[in-house]
């Protein structure tokens, strides 16, 4: 495994997402979740994901297959004082959720995190192995009195059923 990964994805004179993959299908490459954020924005937030996952295999040194891009999930981590539904207004950063391949190639003392950009006609991506911080720690969604306290899940880094926020 690598230290970092980088790519960028070009999507000038592009109109839908299908046009940045190449012939690959976009339900292949795309999961359902990332489809769902990805549909109400627009062709960059597509790029974006599509950088950060090219960034991420390539931290992991595994070609970008569509099989393998289909395993690196790119979604906004809620912070804990997120509630975790729709009405959240807040940016998210993007984390990275691996299953496959890619999960038994990154190191498991290590968070990978990723870091999108954009251009006028180029998505951007950097994704580092990095130690794990203080906030890794799977957050408390905040609760009433006298319900049961939810954890987030340390593997996927995100609130079910979250679908809120700004960022794509």
């Amino acid at each position: 495994m690598n230290r970092w990964g980088s790519a960028a994805v070009g999507y000038a004179g592009l109109t839908r997402p299908v046009e940045l993959l190449g012939g690959m299908r976009v339900a292949d490459v795309y999961t359902a979740a990332e489809r769902v954020r990805s549909t109400a924005g627009t062709l960059e937030h597509w790029a974006g994901r599509l950088a950060a996952k090219r960034a991420v295999l390539r931290l992991l040194g595994l070609p970008p297959t569509a099989g393998h891009l289909g395993q690196v999930e790119i979604l906004p981590r809620p912070s804990p004082a997120c509630l975790g539904d729709a009405a959240c207004l807040d940016g998210h950063p993007p984390a990275v959720h691996l299953t496959g391949a890619p999960a038994t190639r990154a190191d498991p003392r290590r968070r990978i995190r990723v870091s999108i950009s954009h251009t006028h006609d180029q998505a951007l991506a950097m994704a580092l192995a990095s130690a794990l911080l203080p906030e890794d720690t799977p957050p408390v969604v905040p609760h009433l009195p006298g319900d049961v306290p939810r954890v987030v899940a340390p593997s996927s880094g995100r609130l079910p059923g979250h679908v809120g926020g700004r960022r794509g």
